[in-house]
């Protein structure tokens, strides 16, 4: 491992953030959408369902798969060091809310595959490739697996909008380099 660079995020680590933000965007707006459904009492509902069920397990295995690259990019290359005149509770904040998207993520991802493997419910990657499914079906440790899933879902949106809003406020408010870190690569 080596160690933290100071300046801004490399190359990488920038794709890998607004890659794994974009999947996730696209994945949340599908998944909140299907709140919108009766598609289950509701034919026509159950029809858009099964139009769009695929790409969130699409994008939600993308992003699954992306965390696990981003936690090996960001164990051979450590993120820049935080602003000196950043207080200790920011800090801390800081490292906190990552770990806790990192985990949650992947809880979230690892659930969702699981459930709908389970579940019998196949994952079918861009409409092309199925993922292997486990012998056996359990619909009703499924559906539970899933309702999990989904309040992990809600949870993980409201951190990511945390994580945007504390950006933001840095950018905007403190006036350091946090964003731009991320953004342009650029820093102190």
């Amino acid at each position: 491992m080596n160690h933290p660079q100071s300046g801004g995020y490399d190359k990488t680590a920038r794709i890998l953030h607004w890659l794994s933000a974009l999947c996730f965007i696209i994945a949340l707006v599908i998944g909140l959408y299907f709140g919108t459904l009766d598609y289950r009492n509701n034919k026509a509902d159950y029809l858009k369902f099964g139009e769009v069920i695929y790409w969130h397990k699409t994008f939600g295995t993308l992003v699954f798969a992306l965390v696990f690259y981003r936690l090996y990019h960001r164990f051979r290359s450590p993120p820049p060091v935080l602003p000196a005149t950043m207080p200790v509770w920011m800090r801390a904040s800081s490292h906190l809310s990552h770990w806790s998207l990192y985990g949650l993520i992947l809880v979230l991802g690892a659930s969702g595959l699981i459930g709908s493997d389970i579940g019998n419910y196949p994952v079918k990657l861009f409409e092309l490739w199925y993922l292997p499914q486990f012998p056996g079906e359990n619909r009703p440790l499924a559906d539970s697996i899933l309702k999990v899933h989904i309040w992990l879902g809600n949870v993980a949106a409201v951190l990511v909008a945390v994580h945007i809003g504390a950006s933001l406020y840095h950018h905007w408010v403190v006036k350091d380099d946090v964003l731009r870190r991320m953004w342009s690569g650029r820093g102190q």
